[in-house]
């Protein structure tokens, strides 16, 4: 290696951290193009950058893989430190602008799509109720979407099912149960309940490959001896509370606690539901709101409870 880097001036400076955000993005997509226009410059002026940091350390970074760029084993290393020091300086920055500025207190809180019918806007109106000065900005969002706004600080805190991300902290906070909707007009409307067994042969609209809880849903059906009648599939909760609303079939989604047009039914059989917990960057500064909001939730879901109903 050529020895460590040194800021020599000012501009400098900025030029080094430049190229340590710039292969931090890189890194993270492994892919030019794509990290480029992430970034929101020219795919040249990344090459050209990422070729500087690599004649800088003395090391290649990367390897070509086709259209996309793999890691080395270089690579691999100096990612892990340039995350850790690119994080203790956003804390850094961070903490000297809230010190600075007159507006404080606010939480970006991120949430999956199913809890945001009641469960999020009771949670944070208790909240507020207590600490009348902070206010929230809410996103929705897919497992794999709320991993990524943590990662790029879009939101600071997150309510999701749990993930094998190392750098994601995770506390569960409770269970969401899975429910089974149907029709208004479905035979099965006028239940309370219902046993996985009694929809054998019945046309569902299920959850496209890869969205995480078909895995468990899938799983529950094939206990129960039921093969899946599936007539369509969708990204979205809502499309398919749409589809079922129309009579296109039934479906078993985590219960919101909300109508949606649809009728929900408690499921009997065991293992109907799924935790979900809070999610943050470990390591990563908390703001005093953020670290209050994230006590008051660890405080109101006690191990165990249900936090959202079954049914209607």
């Amino acid at each position: 290696m050529t020895g460590p880097i040194v800021f020599h001036d000012v501009e400098a400076m900025s030029l080094e951290l430049l190229q340590l955000e710039y292969f931090r993005v890189l890194g993270r997509l492994q892919h030019v193009t794509r990290a480029a226009e992430q970034i929101g410059i020219a795919q040249p002026t990344l090459s050209r950058a990422m070729a500087r940091l690599e004649t800088e350390l003395g090391v290649p970074l990367f390897h070509p893989l086709g259209r996309s760029v793999g890691l080395s084993n270089y690579g691999e290393i100096f990612l892990a430190h340039v995350e850790r020091a690119l994080d203790e300086l956003h804390n850094g920055t961070t903490r000297l602008a809230e010190m600075n500025s007159s507006e404080s207190g606010t939480i970006a809180l991120g949430f999956l799509r199913s809890l945001g019918p009641r469960f999020v806007p009771d949670l944070a109106r208790r909240f507020t109720a207590e600490n009348p000065t902070v206010r929230f900005t809410f996103s929705e969002d897919s497992r794999e979407g709320l991993l990524e706004r943590l990662h790029t600080s879009q939101s600071t805190l997150c309510i999701t099912v749990r993930s094998d991300d190392p750098r994601v902290g995770w506390r569960a906070i409770g269970k969401q149960e899975l429910v089974v909707i149907v029709a208004p007009h479905h035979r099965l409307a006028t239940r309370k309940s219902v046993a996985l067994t009694e929809l054998k042969n019945e046309p569902m609209v299920m959850f496209r490959e890869g969205i995480p809880v078909r895995k468990q849903i899938v799983g529950l059906l094939e206990a129960a001896g039921v093969k899946p009648v599936i007539v369509s599939e969708s990204d979205e909760s809502g499309s398919i509370f749409g589809l079922v609303a129309a009579g296109s079939g039934i479906s078993i989604v985590p219960g919101t606690g909300a109508s949606h047009d649809v009728v929900s039914l408690a499921i009997e059989d065991p293992g109907a539901a799924r935790d979900i917990g809070l999610a943050w960057i470990s390591g990563r500064y908390l703001s005093p709101a953020e670290f209050t909001f994230r006590a008051f939730v660890l405080r109101e879901t006690a191990p165990g409870r249900l936090v959202i109903a079954a049914t209607n």
